[in-house]
């Protein structure tokens, strides 16, 4: 026994390095596994952040096409436009069709369209925008050859993206029917370059575009990528394209794509890839591409690092090892010599006793590291977060627009006043979105942002504003019964205008097949809640869809009305609040959506 206790006390060298050499391979085993890890956790982060980018670019492009549907819609109802195509008299005609091209002249560059112009029944341009643009002119020519000109001959809507004949610019075409008299006399057609929304998506950094049926990329904030396929196209189908002079002359060669499991390479480089059909257009695809090169760069680096720890691990053991051999043989000559050397005993305790405080203060040192490690994720978290506030970011820079739009309007009638109130409104909604990226600031800091006390009836009012102009062209009546002394409620301003935004918009769409169109606005206090109720004279809401309302991507509108993303983003916000949204058919026709928010009472 007391030799097996001698061979356990002293293991030999051979025992040692196998034992060191086995932790080695399990250390690089661990720095490899763990360089895996990161890169696929990257790749995750990744195509998350690209969902998100996703429904910000649908939405940019949807607001886009829906601005440019309003300037045909107005003017297929304008008496001007139908006494032209109804004209028969050829001189008269002319004299019609001059006011009618000064006119377009001016409404685009006011709108800042790419073209506006009127066709016959024969297809012939009988007035256009650029109309004194000599050979460029798009009067008397022929379109009947163009898809969007067949839908408004049909008494329907054309949407239609295609390379100009005439100005080989590419742009998205959205054409209304004239009616008179049941009968279709022609078709006004507005022509949008999609040039300043590209612009707009480079500033992302990632690759973002949209594909046809035929997989064709037409929109893109990477020029070089235009008109080229996701893959090689059929000869018919190449004839088929080349016959619609849709894309022109383009070759429409196939784009280097290689699609892989998690990574698809373009052109050599690595990308994260998401897509979604888009409710706009004829089976579009959106597309964002995230790039990977940084995110592996991360993950050798945390590669490098857990083999720096596991290095360090080692000669830690390494030299532990080392210490106990040592260690021990200095108890067994202090076992021997405890009678002779007694001095050299209490020496050894004070060493020992300097270990024991070097121990302590190490571990605090560990302890303060780790606290730091904490907030140093927590700072990481806030890249995650700021892809979050983009959403949120939207509907004041959609107001934004609005305002400028109108300003500009205003400017022109020479109603200075009233600009200089939009301008104001600007202000005000820049201010907003500056306390919305303070929410970064206060995460970044050791505390949490809470709610604060918002008034209702400045958050009503803000969103009345923001919607005025869509109200009265619709003949909407709007009766906002304000509470009586004024209200006060948990949230936030920016946020808790969004949802009434979002509300009463909702409202408006459901009442566009009433005759009077009434949109009723109440708040009342009941204990330590508020009730508010946007109520509309619209048909209600269908029992069957009840249970649907608030699930993204769910919506009743027509394809190209909507994402479906209002009610459930809404929900969220004022779930949030502490408190709840729900929705309700009103006995006597209509729906009504109630919110429920935290009362807050003036000290």
């Amino acid at each position: 026994m007391a030799g097996l206790a001698t061979v356990w006390r002293r293991p030999s060298w051979v025992t040692r390095g196998g034992a060191f050499a086995l932790l080695s391979v399990l250390a690089v085993w661990a720095s490899v596994e763990t360089v895996l890890w990161s890169e696929s956790r990257a790749l995750v982060r990744l195509a998350e952040a690209g969902r998100d980018r996703l429904t910000l670019y649908g939405q940019s492009l949807h607001d886009e096409l829906e601005k440019s549907a309003n300037v045909p819609l107005v003017l297929s109802g304008d008496p001007e436009v139908a006494a032209l195509l109804a004209e028969a008299d050829g001189r008269r005609r002319e004299a019609r069709a001059e006011r009618v091209n000064r006119r377009l002249e001016g409404l685009k560059e006011q709108l800042h369209t790419s073209a506006i112009y009127i066709l016959d029944a024969e297809g012939v341009t009988l007035a256009a925008s650029n109309w004194a643009e000599g050979e460029g002119s798009f009067v008397g020519r022929r379109f009947d050859f163009r898809p969007y000109f067949t839908a408004a001959m049909e008494g329907r809507s054309g949407r239609y993206f295609a390379l100009g004949t005439a100005s080989k610019l590419p742009g998205y075409y959205l054409s209304m029917p004239v009616l008179a008299g049941g009968r279709v006399l022609g078709a006004v057609v507005g022509k949008t370059s999609m040039e300043s929304l590209e612009a707009g998506w480079r500033g992302g950094g990632e690759r973002v575009f949209v594909t046809d049926r035929w997989g064709i990329i037409f929109i893109t904030n990477t020029p070089e990528w235009r008109f080229r396929a996701l893959s090689p196209l059929e000869p018919e189908v190449l004839q088929a394209l080349q016959d619609s002079r849709q894309y022109g002359e383009a070759p429409l060669p196939p784009l280097a794509l290689v699609p892989g499991r998690t990574v698809t390479s373009v052109d050599g480089e690595g990308y994260v890839m998401v897509s979604r059909p888009l409710v706009d257009g004829d089976q579009w695809t959106l597309h964002v591409l995230m790039a990977v090169k940084e995110s592996r760069a991360q993950a050798r680096d945390l590669g490098l690092l857990a083999s720096s720890a596991a290095g360090l691990v080692l000669l830690g053991l390494f030299f532990l090892v080392h210490r106990t051999r040592l260690r021990r043989r200095h108890t067994r000559d202090l076992e021997r010599r405890v009678a002779e050397r007694t001095v050299l005993l209490s020496e050894s305790n004070r060493r020992l006793l300097d270990e024991v405080a070097d121990r302590r203060r190490a571990e605090e040192d560990l302890r303060a590291a780790q606290d730091e490690l904490v907030q140093a994720a927590k700072l990481a978290a806030l890249g995650q977060m700021s892809a979050g506030m983009v959403h949120e970011l939207n509907q004041p820079l959609a107001a934004i627009r609005t305002y400028a739009d109108n300003g500009v309007t205003l400017l022109g009638r020479g109603r200075v006043e009233a600009a200089r109130g939009n301008l104001l409104e600007i202000a005000d909604l820049t201010d907003r979105m500056a306390r919305i990226s303070g929410q970064l600031k206060l995460f970044a800091r050791k505390s949490t942002a809470v709610a604060e006390p918002v008034s209702l009836a400045g958050a009503v009012d803000s969103a009345l504003a923001l919607l005025a102009g869509r109200f009265a062209a619709d003949a909407i009546d709007v009766q906002w019964r304000r509470p009586q002394p004024e209200l006060m409620v948990w949230g936030e301003d920016l946020r808790l205008q969004q949802v009434i935004v979002n509300l009463l918009r909702n409202a408006a769409d459901a009442m566009r097949g009433v005759a009077e169109r009434r949109l009723v606005i109440t708040a009342v206090r009941r204990g330590d809640t508020v009730l508010v109720d946007i109520a509309d004279n619209g048909p209600g809401i269908a029992a069957e869809v009840m249970n649907q309302l608030f699930e993204p991507f769910f919506t009743t509108k027509p394809t190209g009305d909507g994402l479906g993303l209002g009610l459930s983003i809404s929900e969220k916000i004022v779930r949030d609040f502490g408190g709840r949204l729900s929705a309700a058919n009103r006995p006597g026709g209509g729906a009504v959506f109630t919110m429920l928010l935290r009362y807050w009472e003036m000290p």
